[in-house]
């Protein structure tokens, strides 16, 4: 599979969400997240959420995120779903979080940081 990501996902450990697509609920854990996106593994077949909004809670170091997503791809994994989706509306919060989680760019200056005269 061709990866065309605009921005890499970087993998999280002990980071949940609860689930919410108005009419059941559930709870997931966050694989990997990207400025624009999160993988869900560990996830109910009950709730079918590819295509359709969704509200997420997400949960990583004592802080709490309310995020709206759009599933865009499923695969079934035992008797659990993982869901890719895609973040449609979040709180300034979460993409300064994000950003926080994002390697850092190499120095194009070189080590030292110092412009050349």
């Amino acid at each position: 599979m061709d990866n065309k990501r605009r921005y890499s996902r970087m993998d999280v450990q002990g980071m949940e969400a609860d689930i919410s697509d108005d009419i059941g609920f559930c709870s997931a854990r966050v694989r990997d997240v990207s400025r624009f996106g999160l993988c869900l593994s560990d996830m109910s077949r009950k709730l079918h959420v590819k295509g359709d909004k969704f509200l997420l809670v997400i949960s990583c170091q004592g802080r709490r995120f309310k995020v709206h997503a759009r599933g865009r791809w499923e695969a079934e994994q035992g008797l659990d779903t993982i869901l890719g989706a895609e973040i449609k509306n979040a709180p300034w919060a979460w993409t300064e979080f994000v950003s926080t989680l994002e390697p850092i760019e190499d120095d194009v200056w070189g080590s030292t940081g110092k412009m050349m005269p």
